[in-house]
Order: structure tokens, then C-alpha cells, then sequence
């Protein structure tokens, strides 16, 4: 690293070289707006404060100020913004808040007592609640949201409120101390979105300069707590920042760069126009278009992760090219029916209000890194900034490497606990343990091992417990036990326990289990896959099946008053912008100082001069003065036409809604379109440019006093110029009030977490993810949590562990296993020494002799398969229930190696891929499916996205709408299925093998089958390159022996062996043997098929008679309707006419979509052999007359799809319709093959 080519070096201090950052960022809302409520009278509302406090009556005073009574005018202008519906932009529900089944009717309106109101205008009506809302829960069918009124699920009755509704003011405290630091460290005052010093450097052209970034300390504690914050908020915004500025600086260099020649990562985006503006609760968004040119084909934005909402872009003028400007953005909303335009269009968030851009003739460039996601580390780098400020509780464990742990101080003060909850077949005496001094032993029969019941006592009884658990050792089983036992033992007063966890599938299979003892609990964030248990338990949920009351004197109600005149300020100056589209006024253009008074007399003299002349049709003065030098401005983003290519799939649509769950402002996840006012730019005309006109010409001229003396041919470039300084003027005050905004956009927030804290307080157990404990850390900090607990610890960064030190933190718990994945990185420089941010707390904390607990015995994989894992574990226990699990069908053994020397390539992207070996697992896997497996059962893993990618389109190919488990290793930890199909790609001659060295993916890689395991590798060089490869192989070639360069497949039927080294030869198969079936179907006709284990009830026989016979009978059935649809229910092509691609069409058919096509297998088959002998007949023909064989000829429909040796020197090639009407099958052209294989229909 110390090498001049790398672009990080040691640094005592980032900060004794970065430029200075204006201390300047964006806070967004956190709650979701309703729609207005009914408006209530003026009785109606007095009877709702009355109700909703036991004890008040219309002669009660507690809103009116000591000594004073409201007069008439007084009660007037009330009821009057009551009847204006005034206070629905606060969120108040006027009518009762809560009720009881026994008294669900709101009780009557008592007559109004003027003299003695309620209300005067120097105090604002707020009622409180004063009951259970959660009983209100029960009685709600509906809701009422952004989108209207719909139906709801019924849900679990939200956590009762208290006597009424609390204001915590530490929540205000926190976040106006995050947004006014008066900090003298320069790395506290960093604003939150990166700054434009931060990602451009006007002028450099070198994309090899070094990045000064501080050294992370691994071995040995840190010097302070300052030192040990200030290391990992450096190398943490550098990972975050430095991809996207790598990506300008390339641009930079390169300013006609296209997409796919990028070195750097970079997507890029031309023609960039801005549309309109959206005042959002999180800030001023401006909606932009933006031409794909430099994209060069379509892009499937439901499965792309361009444009993320988080995302951070930068922008430039297209003329400019970051050579001197450059603006930053942040990725406001992304809807899929903006993005599906043509042009798309997306929102955007400016950095700062004071790069605000508000120019609709003004065309950028736009530039986005791929692998950099900024909102994932922008919540954790705010916190570091608060922990700064703050006591960090353990401090001397995570900072000092104090190895020994006493235990929690609540501990200390009451360690009598009860444990029969955990332990129920105990001995009495556990209602009342000293844990500190005696802990029981394992009741007989108890279903934990002595490893599980140390870690167990390890949890309870240390402030720092830290549990490594190697995979299916049951790490969540005992944090689930530790929880219960907790619960059990909790005071009416104390906090909730906070969980969390490194991904969303994680989280929800923890409150799962919670859930099961203890339904108390709330999950932050809205994204779950959980409908029934999690989504109901989330907090947007809880608080839309409630009408919400406001908090007496929170912000939520004076902040969105505010927003409102703020919006209509910006109104007002965008005006000649946005209204009628003509030409700036004279009027406009001397109130902003552009022209001076004698120029603006001249203007409106002389126009009127022209107009008595004739033209009575053109508008405005200064259009009259231009004449025909006023042109329609027609820059904007112009649709565009790629063809029918695609841009490949990045991930699956519902792990792109998990990747921008955390970055959604509000918790519910359908928002993803900005709400709020909007104006549209109509700014319709310009000057023409005039060629050789230069700018000090254009100044000359405006010194002159008559504008109808400058010359007609200067006019236009003299308007253009007036224009400019007109709008960087209109920018200026815009700029002015935005930031006025984004203050109030600030107090919204901290309005809703007020709100949403009263929800909160009443929960036992809160749920985030690391993310979502960053992203709500204020929120949380203000509920005093004692214990946090983090699973999937080592898989996290650890700066996201260190912000869930709370300050009121007692006890701190991390779960997890470091031999497993490390912490991902966008930057791989970053993971390596000497900065090692890779390296989780957890696994600091372990090598450094902090003392933890190990699980040893596994419950999840079989023994052959849990014996590869002892070259990281040593010899781990097999639990008894994984000693007797079914063999896989249709295979001789569990586990095998399948080793070649088939030769790797890269994609365009260069991510590696192995084709062959993709078609080998493609075949496998539809063997599989043959012999029973439904496809969820098995999941198909790699290293590489490249790889994941080919093999998802091959086994799309074969099932268009079938859904499938394809994944890298990195996005399958936690993950396991029946069967794993693992495809490590790397074979060449250099004898690298890239991911394949690191210890930890491998790990994973191994760890994730419960009953079959197959690899696909080359086995020769993997041992001479890695030594943990090299054991892997010594395991799998003895006792018993489970690796060669064939196959070995069992048939369920002959009980024969088949040797396949070949895809073709899987693709030949039938899921048994090479043997005919011979067997007879129902009708008595003889089954055409080779041996297959699948009954024949699923095979449609077409010979003869019954053929027409299954086709009369189905039409029969048919009604009118189905008539005309006939042909949809006709096989499914292998390549239909619409993109398969999309997620909804395999989404729709998952899992059984061969036995539709199988009806008509017998007749595909036909087709197949009389094409085959007529292609025979023509090859015979054309070796007779031209003493050559004949090349098959593809049509302009068709597409090259593999090619391989043929064995005598030559290729095999095969060729697919792309428009197939008919449905048959694309076939091998070669006359070896010679019988349909039944997957390949589907």
C-alpha cells in the first residue's frame, strides 16, 4: 500500500490537508404524512378535549392563561381555523382519540359556555390522549393514506399509551446539537452529504494521486476515545465518498468517456435537464430527465441498482465536464413509472442548499459510482459525530482491550433473577437466583448443549458478551433464549431492550421467535417479507391503524406551518419561470437590477413604437425588441431507441427494495415518490446565438442606455446574458429560503420522532437493523435503553456497533462468527492493511483476547458435508438430527467435487465467469428438478456476479417464468437450503483464483447446504494456489470419496450408475439413465421418453387419435372466454417475445410451470424428430451436389446461444428463435441429438 500507484496513504491527520467543509447538511422528516381528516365544528372539538381527559368539563381552565377570558372575537377566529381544518397540517385527530368496547360511541357535545371557553388566542388548542390506543385497533377496517382510502388487514393492537401524550425533549437536544456543532474538531463539523472539495478536484487529471487516510489500529487499543472515532469516521466516509469521486476524476480525465469504458466503475448520464421541483418534508428535490446515450441499451430499472434512492450523484455543466464546477446530489425517490419513461426521470436532493440549481436550460452531465451505496454509511458517520460529543459507555473494553468483563451495573444492584421461563423443568429455586454467584446445571431435559448454556450464562451475567457461533450451531437459539429470559425479569420502568441485526432477513427471524413469548414489540423500518407477524409490528403500521395526536408543544405543527410559507415564498420567486412561459418582462428585468431605468424606459417606448406598425400578436416588450432573434429553447432530454437489447439484471427485485428500505425517509416502503407541492419549469424561450459574438462584446453592449441601438445581430446573445444574470439572481433567494427550509425540514423530523417516541416507550423489545439504529439513533438515545443487543456482529462494520453504544448503555451483546464473511467494503484498497476496515468489532475484540463464548456442536449440515469445515473449526459436533437426513434423489452421493480444466473469461464489467461450467450446473440443476426437487430446495451459489448472472439467463432460458435461487456468496450469509450448487469459475493459466483464497468466503461457501453439496471447480489448480484448498480436496478424496472428473448419477429406477463429464450429456437425460422408458402410458400407447423418475400421469400422449381426442376435450371445457385465450395456454417457448427478464412474469409461474408444458411433450417431440430428418435429407442433398456438408443457416430471428468442440476438430453450435410463436423448443442442429429433454420445454 505504500506504492505511489495506490490512491490511499497513512496520514497522521486527514484533516491538516482536506479543504474546508461548510458545515451545512439536509435532516428529513421520519414521519409519513396523512390526509386531512374530516373537519370537526367548533362543539366537536371542545367535546374531543373533554372526552379525551378524565375530570375536565367545559368550566376547566388548563388551556386558558391564569386570569384572562376569551372574548367573542377571540372564540370567533378560533372556530374559524378549526373549521379551515388549520390544525390537520399538525396531524391533530379531533375527534376521539381512544375508546373502549364498552363505550365505542363518542359521548355527546355539551352546550358551549362562552364565557368560560376553552380557548384563547395566545394558547393552541392541543388535545392529549388519555387512553388505551390500542384498543382502537379493533374497531379500524380502513385507513386513510396518501393514496386514499383502502382496505386494511386487522393488525395487533398497538402498545397503549399512557395518560397522555409526553414530550421528550432530548430528542430536540440531540438533533439540533447534530446540525449546530460548535465543535473545534474539524472532522465533527464534516456536513452529512458529502461536500464538492470532497469528491472534485478542479483541475486534477491524475487519477493516481494518493488520498491521505488514517491507519486503523487492529493489535493493541487505541490512544483515546477521540482517536479511536476520528480513525473510523476517516476511513468510513472515505469508503463512502471515494468511489464516486474516482468516478468523477475519470470523467475529469476522459470527458467523452462511454459507460462501458469505464475503468472506474462510472455510470453516466447526459442531456440531464431539470423539469420541476417538488417541496418534499426531507428537503427542496429537483425532478431531472436524462438521456441512457452513454448507457447504449435499455436498462431494467426494476432489477438495476442505478439510482438507488440514497444514492449519491454528481453533476456537472455538459460543457464543462468537471473540468471547474461541480455539483453534489443525493437520490430523492426513483418511482419505477418515472424511470420507465422515455426519457426516465428520477428526483434529486441537492447536497447543500446553497449548490441548490433551479436553470431548466442548463444541461449537465450526471455521474453515479456502481459500487458505492452512500446511504448506507451516512446515518453512521452523523452518529460518530454525536458519540464524539458524548459519554461512550464500554469504552474501555472497545477502546482499551480491558480483556476481563464484569458484569452489567443493573446486575450488580438486583442479580436475583427468575430463570424457570428458560428452564422449565428446573428445580424450584430458579424463581429467585443470585446469577452472579451460582447458575444451574443443565435440567435433563433441556434442550440446550454445555457449549449453548455457557454462552447462554455469558449473556446474562456480562455487560460485554460476545458469542462466536460457527454455522447451524444455534447462535440465534440462544440469543432468543436470553431475550425471553430478560423479558422475564424486566421492571414496569425499564427501557426496551434494543436488537438489531446486519440484514433484514436476519432482524425478522429474530422478532419471529420474540413473537412467539412476547408480542410487545415494534420493528423500525417498514421492509419486511413477513406480512403476517413482522409487518402488522412495524412502527408506520402501528401508527396508520391509530389517529394520531399531536404532542403538546412538539414541532411537528409549527415546523409544517412554516414549510407552507416557505413553499409559497419559493412560488413566488420562481414565478417568471415557471407561469407563462414568455420571455422576462421589462418590468422583471429592472426590478432585479439586469437593465437600469433609462433601458427599461427605452424598452417600453420603442416597443410601442414597433407594435403601431403591425405585429399586435407578440407579447412583452423585450419580444418585441428581439423580434426573430427570440427562439423556442428546445434543450431537453429527447426520447430515445436502443433496440431490444437489455441491460442485465443486478439483483432481484425484492433485494433492491431491501437496499432501499433504510434510505426511505418515511417507514412505509411503497413510498417511493416524492409527496408535497410542485412546480413545473416553462421557461420556453431564448436568444439565438449568434456565431463569434464573445462575452466582452455582449457587455459592451449592455452599457448602452437605448437597447434598440444595439445591433439586431448582438440582440439574442445580449438577451441570453440576461437571462443568466436573472436566474443567478432568482438562485440566489431561492438558495436563501432553502436553506430556511431545510431547517424546518429538521424540526418536522424531530416533530415526528416526538410522536413517535410515546409509541416506542411503551414497547418491551425494539427492532433495526446497524442501519436503522444509525438512522434512528436520536430517537432511540431518548428512550435510555440499558441492552443492545447485534447479531450477525462480525458481518458488521465496526463503526455501526460503536453508535449503538447508547449513552445510557449497560449491557452490550454481539452474536456472530468472524471466520465467516467480513464486513463489506466499497473500496478494497480500504480492507487491506493498513487500514483494515473490514474488520468487524467483534472480531477485534476476539483476537485481541477480550473474552467470548464458542458454540461447538452444529445442527444443520450433514456429517460429509460439516467434515470440509475442519480446516477453519477444527472437528465440530454433529448434532444427532443430522445423522439420518434422506439421500438427494438421483444422485449416488450428498456431497461431490466436480473438477475440470474448463477455461474462465470476463464480462464487460470484468467480473469473471466460467461458461461451460455454468451449462453444467444449468443441466444438474434441471436433473435435479426431474428427480423431484422443487427448484426453491436448491440454490445455486458462485463468487462472482458475472457468473451468477449466466447462469440465471441459461436457467431462464430453459423456464422463462420460473423464479430462482441464484446468489453470490457475499448475499447469502445467514442463508441455507436443502441442496447448494457451487460454482467457483476460476481456471487459468496464471493459477489465480481470486475470492477463492479469502478463508472467510469460503467458509460461507461450505456452510450453507443441509443434506447436498456439489462443486464445480477446477480441483488441480485451487491446490497448488491455496492451502486451504488443498485440505478441502485431501477431505474430499478419502473416506469416503467424493471428488473426480465425472458426475456420478444413480438411477431411481434401473438403480444404474451414469458417468456425465459433458453438459450436453445432462441435457440428454431424462432424470434417470440413458435407457428408453418402454413403458406404457394410460391409453396404452407407448412412452416416448428415456427413463425418468416422474410418474406418466404427467405425460399427454399425442399419437394418433388420443392426440386429437386431449385437444376436442380441452376445447370442449373451454368457455367463450377461454376460447380466445387458447393460445396463451398453449407450451411455454424457450425465448418468448416479452423480456424475461422481468420479475413479474417468473414471479407469477414459480415453482410447477413444467407441468403445463408437459402436456404437449409428445407432439414437441415429433416435430423435433421430422425437422430432424428433413434437416438430415437437406444435408444429404447439398454433400451430393457440392461435395461439402452443409453449415446450418440461421434465420435474422435467431441468436448464437453456445458453441463447443465436436470432438473431431470442429464446433457444435446451437442457435434460438428469438420470436417463436409456435412455442417448440430451439434445438441442437447437430443430429446427436435426437429426443426433447423435458425441462427444455418449459
Amino acid at each position: 500500500m505504500g506504492s505511489s500507484n495506490n490512491r490511499f496513504a497513512p496520514l497522521e491527520s486527514l484533516w491538516d490537508v482536506q479543504a474546508n467543509t461548510q458545515s451545512m447538511k439536509r435532516q428529513t422528516a421520519s414521519h409519513p404524512q396523512h390526509k386531512s381528516q374530516p373537519k370537526p365544528t367548533y362543539s366537536e372539538a371542545v367535546t374531543s378535549i373533554q372526552a379525551s381527559s378524565p375530570g375536565l368539563n367545559a368550566q376547566s381552565q388548563i388551556y386558558q392563561p391564569m386570569g384572562s377570558s376569551p372574548t367573542n372575537q377571540e372564540i370567533d377566529s378560533a372556530r374559524t381555523r378549526l373549521e379551515a381544518g388549520e390544525s390537520r397540517g399538525r396531524g391533530v385527530s379531533w375527534e376521539k382519540a381512544t375508546m373502549t368496547p364498552q363505550a365505542s360511541k363518542p359521548r355527546s357535545a355539551r352546550p358551549l359556555d362562552q364565557s368560560r371557553s376553552l380557548i384563547s388566542r395566545s394558547q393552541e388548542l392541543t388535545p392529549t390522549c388519555t387512553q388505551d390506543i390500542g384498543v382502537l385497533n379493533e374497531h379500524l377496517a380502513e385507513r386513510l393514506g396518501r393514496g386514499g382510502r383502502r382496505n386494511r388487514e386487522p393488525v395487533i393492537a398497538a402498545p397503549p399509551l399512557r395518560s397522555q401524550m409526553l414530550l421528550n425533549y432530548d430528542i430536540r437536544t440531540y438533533v439540533q446539537a447534530l446540525d449546530h456543532s460548535i465543535s473545534q474538531v474539524q472532522w465533527i463539523r464534516c456536513p452529512a452529504v458529502p461536500s464538492v472539495e470532497e469528491i472534485h478536484d478542479s483541475g486534477n487529471t491524475n487519477l493516481d494521486d494518493p488520498v491521505p487516510v488514517l491507519e486503523n489500529i487492529v493489535v493493541g487499543p487505541f490512544a483515546s476515545k477521540d482517536d479511536y472515532l476520528e480513525r473510523h469516521y476517516t476511513l468510513l466516509r472515505e469508503d463512502a465518498v471515494a468511489p464516486l469521486r474516482s468516478a468523477v476524476s475519470e470523467v475529469q480525465t476522459y470527458p467523452h468517456l462511454e459507460e462501458k469504458d469505464s475503468q472506474c466503475n462510472a455510470y453516466l448520464y447526459e442531456k440531464v435537464y431539470i423539469t420541476s421541483l417538488t417541496f418534499a418534508k426531507g428537503g427542496i428535490a429537483a425532478r431531472i430527465t436524462f438521456s441512457l446515450r452513454r448507457v447504449g441499451k435499455k436498462v431494467n430499472w426494476e432489477q438495476s441498482k442505478r439510482l438507488l434512492t440514497g444514492t449519491i450523484v454528481a453533476l456537472t455543466s455538459a460543457s464543462d465536464g468537471f473540468r471547474t464546477s461541480c455539483c453534489v446530489g443525493v437520490v430523492a425517490a426513483r418511482p419505477l413509472v418515472g424511470l420507465q419513461q422515455n426519457p426516465p426521470e428520477i428526483d434529486l436532493y441537492f447536497g447543500a442548499a446553497t449548490g441548490m440549481e433551479i436553470d431548466p436550460q442548463q444541461e449537465f452531465l450526471m455521474v453515479e459510482s456502481r459500487s458505492g451505496f452512500y446511504e448506507g454509511h451516512r446515518h453512521t458517520l452523523q452518529s460518530l459525530q454525536m458519540l464524539a460529543q458524548e459519554d461512550f459507555p464500554l469504552s474501555e473494553h472497545i477502546v482499551g482491550l480491558r480483556r476481563d468483563v464484569p458484569p452489567p451495573a443493573y446486575l450488580t444492584i438486583q442479580p436475583q433473577k427468575n430463570l424457570s421461563k428458560i428452564f422449565p423443568t428446573g428445580a424450584e429455586n430458579l424463581n429467585n437466583l443470585n446469577v452472579l454467584t451460582e447458575w444451574p446445571d443443565l435440567p435433563p431435559a433441556c434442550t440446550l448443549d454445555g457449549w449453548q448454556m455457557k454462552a447462554l450464562r455469558r449473556i446474562i451475567t456480562k455487560r460485554l458478551a460476545i458469542i462466536q457461533g460457527p454455522p447451524g450451531t444455534g447462535k440465534t437459539y440462544i440469543s432468543v433464549m436470553a431475550i425471553k429470559a430478560m423479558l422475564e425479569n424486566m421492571g414496569q420502568d425499564d427501557p426496551p431492550i434494543v436488537i438489531a441485526s446486519h440484514t433484514n432477513h436476519a432482524l425478522d427471524q429474530l422478532l419471529r421467535h420474540v413473537a412467539l413469548f412476547e408480542d410487545n414489540f415494534i420493528r423500525l423500518g417498514g421492509w419486511t417479507k413477513d406480512l403476517e407477524t413482522i409487518k402488522p409490528r412495524t412502527l408506520y403500521e402501528i401508527k396508520a391503524a391509530v389517529k394520531l395526536c399531536e404532542v403538546k408543544g412538539g414541532l411537528r405543527g409549527p415546523a409544517s406551518h412554516k414549510i407552507r410559507k416557505l413553499v409559497d415564498e419559493v412560488k413566488a420567486l420562481l414565478a417568471p419561470l415557471t407561469q407563462d412561459g414568455e420571455p422576462f418582462s421589462g418590468d422583471f428585468l429592472h426590478e432585479h437590477g439586469i437593465i437600469s431605468g433609462l433601458q427599461h424606459e427605452s424598452l417600453i417606448h420603442g416597443s410601442k413604437e414597433w407594435v403601431r406598425a403591425g405585429s399586435a400578436h407578440v407579447k412583452g416588450e423585450v419580444a418585441i425588441w428581439l423580434g426573430d432573434e427570440l427562439i423556442e429553447a428546445k434543450q431537453r432530454t429527447l426520447p430515445e431507441d436502443f433496440g431490444i437489447e437489455v441491460e442485465e439484471a443486478d439483483l432481484e427485485f425484492e433485494q433492491l427494495q431491501e437496499l432501499e428500505a433504510e434510505s426511505k425517509i418515511g417507514d412505509d416502503e411503497n413510498i417511493d415518490t416524492l409527496w408535497g407541492p410542485r412546480v413545473v419549469f416553462n421557461e420556453r424561450f431564448t436568444g439565438r446565438k449568434t456565431i463569434g459574438v464573445t462575452e466582452e462584446a455582449v457587455q459592451a453592449h449592455m452599457e448602452k442606455q437605448d437597447l434598440w441601438t444595439i445591433p439586431y445581430e448582438f440582440r439574442g446573445p445580449v438577451y441570453r446574458y440576461m437571462q443568466r444574470l436573472a436566474k443567478e439572481k432568482i438562485r440566489t433567494k431561492v438558495r436563501e429560503v432553502a436553506q430556511k427550509y431545510e431547517k424546518a425540514s429538521s424540526e418536522a423530523r424531530i416533530g415526528g420522532w416526538e410522536l413517535d417516541y410515546n409509541f416506542l416507550r411503551q414497547a418491551k423489545v425494539i427492532g433495526a437493523t446497524t442501519t436503522g439504529l444509525a438512522k434512528y439513533r436520536g430517537l432511540l438515545q431518548a428512550l435510555n435503553p440499558k441492552i443492545v443487543m447485534i447479531e450477525e456482529a462480525a458481518e458488521t462494520l465496526e463503526a455501526p456497533v460503536a453508535v449503538a453504544c447508547f449513552k445510557s448503555l449497560e449491557h452490550l451483546i454481539l452474536v456472530g462468527d468472524h471466520q465467516q464473511l467480513r464486513a463489506h467494503c466499497n473500496e478494497p484498497e480500504l480492507a487491506e492493511s493498513p487500514f483494515f476496515l473490514g474488520i468487524s468489532m467483534f472480531e477485534r475484540l476476539v483476537r485481541n483476547g477480550v473474552e467470548f463464548s464458542q458454540l461447538r456442536r452444529q445442527r444443520r449440515m450433514i456429517p460429509e458435508i460439516s467434515r470440509l469445515l475442519s480446516p477453519v473449526y477444527g472437528k465440530l459436533k454433529n448434532h444427532q438430527s443430522v445423522l439420518h437426513r434422506p439421500p438427494i434423489p438421483g444422485v449416488s452421493f450428498n456431497t461431490y467435487f466436480f473438477t475440470h480444466q474448463w477455461r474462465e473469461i470476463k464480462d464487460h464489467q470484468m467480473s469473471t465467469m466460467n461458461d461451460y461450467e455454468a451449462e453444467m450446473i444449468v443441466g444438474f440443476f434441471n436433473y435435479l428438478m426431474k428427480n423431484g426437487l422443487e427448484p426453491s430446495d436448491v440454490t445455486v451459489l458462485t463468487f462472482y456476479n458475472a457468473q451468477r448472472k449466466s447462469i440465471l439467463r441459461k436457467l431462464r432460458d430453459h423456464h422463462p417464468k420460473q423464479y430462482f435461487k441464484v446468489a453470490t456468496i457475499d448475499s447469502y450469509q445467514g442463508e441455507e437450503n436443502t441442496v447448494i450448487l457451487l460454482s467457483l469459475v476460476r481456471s487459468n493459466d496464471d493459477g489465480k483464483i481470486g475470492f477463492l483464497e479469502v478463508e472467510n468466503r469460503v467458509c460461507v461457501a461450505l456452510s450453507r447446504a443441509q443434506r447436498g453439496l456439489y462443486i464445480w471447480g477446477d480441483g488441480p489448480a485451487l491446490c497448488k494456489a491455496s492451502i486451504l484448498w488443498w485440505q478441502i480436496v485431501q477431505i474430499m478424496g478419502q473416506d469416503p470419496r467424493r471428488i473426480g472428473f465425472q458426475l456420478p448419477l444413480a438411477c431411481q429406477k434401473h438403480h444404474e450408475m451414469t458417468f456425465v463429464n459433458d453438459p450436453q450429456d445432462l441435457h440428454e437425460l431424462d432424470g434417470g439413465c440413458g435407457k428408453s422408458c418402454g413403458e406404457k402410458l394410460e391409453c396404452g400407447h407407448k412412452c416416448p421418453l428415456k427413463c425418468h423418475p416422474f410418474p406418466h400421469d404427467q405425460i399427454l400422449c399425442v399419437e394418433g387419435e388420443c392426440g386429437i381426442k386431449h385437444e376436442l376435450d380441452k376445447v370442449a371445457d373451454l368457455s367463450l372466454k377461454e376460447k380466445d385465450s387458447i393460445e396463451s395456454s398453449k407450451p411455454l417457448p424457450l425465448k418468448e417475445s416479452h423480456d424475461p427478464h422481468q420479475p413479474y412474469h417468473f414471479r407469477q409461474y414459480a415453482a410447477g410451470g413444467y407441468k403445463e408444458s408437459d402436456k404437449n411433450l409428445v407432439r414437441s417431440i415429433q416435430n423435433g424428430q421430422s425437422d430432424a430428418e428433413r434437416d438430415k435429407l437437406d444435408r444429404a442433398n447439398f454433400e451430393a451436389l457440392f461435395g461439402e456438408p452443409m453449415l446450418p443457416k440461421p434465420d435474422e430471428n435467431s441468436r448464437l446461444i453456445r458453441t463447443w468442440p465436436d470432438g473431431e476438430g470442429g464446433t457444435r453450435s446451437v442457435w434460438k428463435g428469438i420470436y417463436n410463436a409456435s412455442g417448440a423448443r430451439a434445438r441442437d442442429l447437430d443430429s446427436k441429438q435426437a429426443e426433447s429433454s423435458l425441462l427444455d420445454l418449459l
